[in-house]
């Protein structure tokens, strides 16, 4: 058993020395975005680092998920493909680095990097720099280190594009999310040309014991029955849907619910006997409450 613990442990470091002196004769080296074991794109950084290590080493790498430069497309044998293995157990995190070449040959497989480092991220970043001790020990070509030096501000560069989609992404999420919740909110036609406040009076009037109490009290309620004051935060935010806006504040609190009406920049004021609308380039809410005409003008983030 000792015999055959000894001859893998050879047969490894053997595949380190050897195979490992071809390194110089590549340039590049493509990270996935996402290894077999992870569950997530750069799950715990994990593809980060391997990026940022071999970058160090001197070399150009480039996510497989980017748009790869015309030079690898016409040399693709220049290029090497980094994996990651996780062989963890219960109780120590292990790591083993391989490149693979365009013929999917293994060029070089690493030590096996371990941590006894309990937290996820820690330990798999760890274990992933022990084992990349292994590519250190090549000694790769340090010519391309000046090459590498810009390819790494051109990787910065992308990966803050990529910041910015995908913060564009999660403000577009959030839009369809507050869309949703609006839909369920209000169950009206999906389109609306106009809207007579006769109408709007009557979504508000549901039983005899509403008509009952509006006898006594003219105050608008929300369609909870409870009675809505007067705003006062003039700052509020527009959050567009499919009858057309929420207007909340900093909190953030839904202030006025605008209903679309077939007028340009004049809406109905959902569950308020009034409109919001457009004026010398400002806008307004006019309505009643408690029977007084109201008019507040309003600074409005569309």
């Amino acid at each position: 058993m000792k015999l055959k613990s000894l001859f893998l442990i050879l047969t490894i470091f053997i595949s380190n020395l050897v195979i490992g002196q071809s390194l110089d004769d590549y340039k590049y080296v493509i990270i996935p975005a996402k290894y077999e074991f992870q569950k997530t794109d750069d799950q715990y950084q994990l593809n980060s680092l391997t990026k940022f290590l071999f970058e160090k080493e001197g070399f150009i790498t480039h996510f497989d998920n980017e748009v790869m430069p015309s030079e690898i497309a016409k040399n693709p044998c220049d290029v090497l493909t980094a994996r990651v293995s996780n062989t963890s157990n219960m109780f120590t995190t292990k790591m083993v680095v391989e490149l693979i070449n365009c013929k999917n040959e293994k060029v070089l497989i690493t030590k096996e990097g371990r941590s006894k480092e309990k937290d996820y991220k820690k330990g798999y970043q760890e274990a992933l720099r022990e084992a990349f001790e292994s590519v250190t020990a090549q000694n790769y070509n340090k010519e391309n280190t000046e090459n590498s030096k810009s390819a790494i501000v051109q990787s910065s560069v992308q990966e803050a594009k990529n910041a910015v989609a995908k913060a564009a992404d999660a403000v577009e999420e959030a839009a369809e999310e507050v869309e949703v919740i609006e839909a369920t909110e209000v169950e009206m036609p999906e389109e609306i040309n106009e809207i007579e406040v006769e109408e709007i009076e009557e979504t508000m009037i549901d039983s005899s014991e509403d008509v009952e109490r509006t006898k006594y009290d003219n105050r608008d309620r929300d369609d909870n029955g409870t009675i809505l004051s007067v705003p006062t935060e003039k700052l509020l935010y527009a959050q567009k849907n499919r009858l057309g806006y929420q207007l909340v504040d900093s909190s953030p609190k839904i202030v006025f619910i605008l209903l679309n009406s077939s007028k340009k920049e004049v809406y109905y004021i959902k569950n308020r006997s009034g409109i919001f609308f457009k004026e010398d380039g400002k806008w307004y809410a006019e309505y009643y409450f408690d029977g007084h005409l109201m008019k507040q003008e309003f600074d409005v983030k569309w």
